[in-house]
């Protein structure tokens, strides 16, 4: 055993430390954090091609947690699985499993589960960093979304254009929207929602963009897109539905979540924005 914390659950260990890990061990990590414990009981090779890095990057992320090996890594977190008992999350996956049709609250439990479950796997240094970004008025905001998940997409924008200056959606990216990527430079942030089935014209946008230089944000379900391959940063989120297609509820709480940060961040002069539209729309409403 190396220099690690064995005090403290892996997970905290893998958060604590992740400001300190190189671009490919934070792949890793992002792989790992995005359906814990699960997602870390595989080989290295597997998590290797799911993170999208070499295999020595994947023992070098367990190295730099003060493990010897990736398999000291894996003991540690099974070790961790026997000792905890059940947790919520547990229970809720239970239920989605069961052969009966859970009930409204069992239902409300399991999703409330996994956004509580998603949130608590983004590192704190991350959650800053991206709510820092968009907050930060020099940038400006691009954000799309795939043909389902273009609805959270557009609260995202649409609440960051009562916030902020320079945001703008892009609803239409196989046609009208194209020639904007080519605009994009290193001033410029995209925030990508990209879920099962990853769509084409997402990729190829999130790579043009890339090329651009601009910084690319990706949302994504827990298999996590192939865009992640350009992404800065990564929010893997859970896209439990009780419909045969992925949900969307867990994205639309973490985004208003994020929302409510980046307010906060822009201080007075998100509420100076916020009274220029109340003028701009004032007469446009009822009340």
């Amino acid at each position: 055993m190396g220099d690690s914390n064995t005090s403290a659950p892996v997970l905290d260990n893998i958060k604590a430390r992740f400001s300190a890990f190189s671009n490919a061990e934070r792949l890793v990590a992002r792989t790992i954090l995005s359906d814990y414990p699960a997602s870390s009981l595989g080989s290295v090779s597997s998590i290797a091609k799911n993170a999208g890095v070499s295999a020595p990057s994947v023992v070098r992320f367990a190295k730099a947690l003060g493990y010897s090996s990736y398999i000291e890594f894996r003991e540690a977190v099974l070790a961790e699985i026997a000792a905890q008992s059940k947790g919520p999350l547990d229970r809720a996956r239970r239920l989605g499993s069961e052969s009966h049709i859970p009930q409204v609250q069992e239902k409300i439990d399991i999703l409330l589960a996994n956004a509580t479950h998603d949130l608590a796997a983004v590192p704190v240094a991350e959650w800053d960093g991206l709510s820092q970004l968009l907050a930060d008025s020099s940038k400006s905001i691009y954000v799309a979304g795939g043909r389902f998940s273009t609805a959270v997409a557009r609260i995202l924008a649409l609440n960051l254009q009562l916030l902020r200056p320079h945001v703008i959606l892009l609803d239409d990216l196989s046609q009208r929207d194209k020639s904007i990527l080519l605009d994009m430079n290193r001033k410029s942030v995209f925030v990508v929602f990209d879920f099962y089935r990853y769509e084409k014209s997402m990729i190829r946008a999130a790579h043009v963009a890339k090329q651009k230089g601009a910084t690319i944000i990706l949302v994504s379900d827990e298999n996590i897109s192939p865009i992640k391959k350009d992404a800065s940063m990564i929010l893997p989120v859970s896209t439990t539905s009780f419909l045969p297609m992925s949900g969307l509820s867990a994205a639309t709480a973490i985004i208003e979540i994020l929302l409510g940060d980046v307010y906060e961040k822009i201080g007075d002069s998100a509420k100076r924005h916020l009274t220029d539209w109340e003028l701009l729309t004032g007469d446009e409403t009822l009340q």
